[in-house]
């Protein structure tokens, strides 16, 4: 493990500080003070922008005061700031994100699997090409329930927004900001270094460019009790804005980014909390303590893991203003590439048997092109229509899983040796849509909009081992649809119902050979919303919301008993009768010139239908569905404090708990995790003008073991992913504008 020895005495009490974690409150900058507070939010939930008071969407707005307080990096950290959303980092567990909202996301994974929860940064769709890293970003919406009308086929649980910071002709600017800690200090369990630079140049006096770019590197969290290190992650990233306004009606927008990233020594992986006496007794002897928490695995270089992988993309945007429309063209391609060089899943080498996968490499192509007609905002007939293309080809490289075990006399046979196959999947689809919304009087609105989607998935797979190939094809052809009314109760109070029914593209299942790929039906929520969005305090804005949605065709994996050999037989398929229903309340804003806040709360009781076999072969109908807490609590804030002229201190804290969470599919208490709290916080000073401050930050302050992912029968044992949620952090944050 590299070093990084931070030189301060005062981050040795930073531990200390949370303990004050009661004061919340949101970064209150002058110029983001008004957008936080209160309903001038501007949000583009609808391809247009609204205040968030007048959109009738249940939407959790982060802004970058917000974001920049919660110190949010990455689409993990968005499980602090949205109670419905949860994200998942297992490998494996990241199709299109690995997001659920209100309990809903992908629990079905195949090479051609598409996401529940879409994710969409400056207006383009970044399909099954995931992100990672979040920087110089102006806005995070994340709008719940079906958007399939405006924002297509993988959005059938939701959306997350993603607006990043546009460049201003008007002055030139800059800004650095870093984060800095390291193992061992102040109780820091893991060391991570974060730095984001931006700079805004005009070119002339209608256009600008703005250059943005980050590098983040962690050490810790996993670490080889056989060499001593601890694994790395490394990522880097860079981002080009350019903006011209061409004429006072034309704009040009032109967006392109790079990023690469690796891991070292491992990853994030398995490690064994539990295992059989025998089997404890090798580990110990490798090094190995099981438990809640262990960090440790024991693996010669030979089987350690390291992987790799890079992504670029850029679109194209023109918008016009036509007089009684505006017209919007946007062209986009991206490309992923990942790969892994394999390595002993079990990630144990003193016990007798071993799992290892070999090397592997996915890579993604996506070109999308869009086209809008909008009317001007405030017309007595709104409406939005356009068309959408989508291309997205995804090959997947052959991998081959192997099972050794070595015998008491020190033979080792090869029980399997399966070599994979080669996947070639494409996703090609053809849309049309359109919403509008009727100003029937001062105060009622009517909200209507509908899209039809027509596609075709194929999947050509080759066998690695004989060379034989098969292919399969599943046609789209599905209608998604919205409809509500709203209603202005008075200038403070607005409500709003609706019903939609959404649409998430289907799959074809590649299983072990000799079987055959087969097609998964698409999936369609029909979802009902009523809420309601009022001004407070002078400002603040509380969003409530009722939810109930029923899904058919829910895309998962389903087990049954072969009533002839006894075995359990599990594959992946449709089932129907998956519900969720709840409420959720947010409230967020200024309270006071010095104290603002972001709190919501949510529950959600999202089930498998009467009957549902799990993976253990039990019956888990009407369970909590995987990766659902019941119930979900964040709370966020901050406290400024004029301190002396010219200089305030601030003092903020940030807040989760959850219920119990299921990570499988099954009944084990074992594949689950406690309700918990998750506590962390800021203290610091900053500049009365906000070009400087420096702070002192802990995240999940009681080391909260809490684990991306939960698996028995693993190795004979239980085995848990732990990521950089999973242990506290202490460190140092500065930030300086220029």
């Amino acid at each position: 493990m590299r070093k990084f020895t931070i030189s301060i005495a005062a981050l040795a009490s930073a531990s200390v500080f949370a303990l004050a974690a009661p004061a919340m409150a949101q970064d209150a900058a002058p110029q983001a003070a008004a957008e936080e507070a209160n309903s001038d939010i501007i949000v583009t939930a609808q391809r247009r922008q609204e205040k968030v008071t007048e959109v009738p969407i249940s939407i959790t707005v982060a802004s970058q005061a917000q974001l920049e307080r919660q110190q949010v990096n990455n689409l993990n950290d968005l499980n602090r700031v949205a109670p419905a959303l949860e994200i998942q980092s297992a490998p494996a567990q990241n199709t299109g994100g690995g997001g659920s909202i209100r309990g809903i996301g992908t629990q079905s994974f195949s090479p051609g699997a598409v996401a529940s929860v879409g994710v969409v940064v400056d207006q383009v769709s970044q399909g099954n090409a995931n992100i990672s890293d979040l920087f110089d970003v102006s806005r995070i919406e994340v709008l719940k329930g079906p958007q399939g009308t405006l924002f297509g086929l993988t959005t059938s649980a939701g959306v997350i927004n993603i607006t990043t910071n546009a460049p201003d002709p008007t002055q030139f600017s800059g800004r650095v900001r870093t984060e800095l800690s390291d193992q061992g200090t102040a109780g820091s369990k893991y060391g991570q270094q974060v730095i984001q630079g931006v700079i805004n140049l005009p070119v002339s006096t209608t256009s600008a460019l703005r250059v943005s770019g980050m590098a983040n590197l962690r050490q810790g969290v996993n670490r080889n009790a056989t060499t001593g290190d601890w694994n790395d992650v490394n990522r880097y990233a860079v981002r080009g804005r350019y903006l011209w306004n061409v004429t006072d009606d034309l704009t040009f927008n032109l967006l392109g980014d790079w990023s690469k990233g690796s891991t070292e020594n491992g990853g994030d992986f398995f490690t064994f909390l539990s295992n059989t006496a025998a089997n404890t007794a090798l580990l110990n002897s490798c090094g190995i303590t099981t438990g809640e928490g262990n960090q440790n695995y024991c693996l010669g270089a030979a089987n350690e893991f390291s992987s790799k992988f890079e992504g670029w993309g850029g679109s194209a945007q023109l918008e016009y203003d036509a007089g009684p429309l505006t017209l919007t063209s946007i062209t986009a391609y991206r490309k992923n590439e990942t790969s892994n060089t394999g390595g002993n899943i079990y990630r144990a080498d003193s016990l007798a048997s071993t799992l290892r996968s070999g090397a592997t490499a996915t890579n993604i192509r996506l070109f999308t092109q869009e086209f809008r007609a909008s009317s001007p905002s405030n017309s007595t007939f709104e409406y939005t229509v356009g068309a959408f293309y989508s291309n997205q080809k995804t090959v997947q490289q052959p991998e081959r899983f192997t099972i050794s075990v070595r015998l008491p006399n020190g033979i080792v046979i090869r029980p399997v040796d399966s070599l994979g196959a080669l996947n070639e999947i494409t996703d090609e689809s053809l849309a049309v849509f359109g919403q509008g919304t009727l100003h029937a009087t001062d105060s009622l609105r009517v909200i209507l909009g509908g899209r039809y989607t027509g596609g075709r998935l194929s999947l050509d797979r080759t066998d690695a081992a004989n060379g034989s190939k098969s292919f399969q094809i599943l046609n789209v052809d599905r209608i998604s649809w919205r409809t509500g009314l709203q209603y202005d109760i008075n200038r403070s109070l607005m409500a709003y119902a609706t019903a939609s029914r959404g649409f998430k593209g289907g799959q074809i299942a590649v299983p072990t050979a000799p079987l055959l790929p087969y097609v998964v039906q698409p999936e369609v929520p029909m979802s009902y919303e009523a809420g309601m969005k009022a001004t407070l305090f002078g400002g603040a804005v509380l969003d409530y919301s009722l939810f109930y949605s029923k899904i058919k065709n829910f895309q998962a994996q389903e087990c049954v008993v072969n009533p002839v050999t006894a075995q359990l037989v599990c594959a992946q398929t449709n089932i129907d009768g998956v519900k969720t229903r709840g409420a959720e309340v947010n409230l967020f804003g200024r309270i006071s010139d010095r104290l603002s806040m972001n709190t919501g709360f949510i529950y959600t009781k999202a089930t498998y239908p009467g009957g549902f076999i799990g993976n253990d072969a039990t019956n888990i109908g009407g369970k909590q569905l995987a990766y659902s807490p019941r119930y979900k609590f964040t709370l966020s804030g901050e406290y400024e404090q004029p301190l002396t002229a010219g200089l305030n201190g601030f003092l903020a804290a940030d807040t989760i708990w959850k219920s119990r969470i299921r990570y499988q599919n099954t009944s084990r208490a074992e594949e689950t995790f406690r309700a918990h709290w998750t506590v962390g916080g800021r203290v610091g000073v900053r500049s009365e003008d906000e070009r400087y401050s420096a702070g002192l930050f802990v995240r999940n302050l009681f080391n909260v073991h809490e684990p991306s992912l939960l698996q028995s029968n693993f190795g004979s044992g239980v085995g848990a992913i732990y990521g950089p949620q999973s242990f506290r952090q202490v460190g140092l944050q500065l930030d300086a504008k220029f």
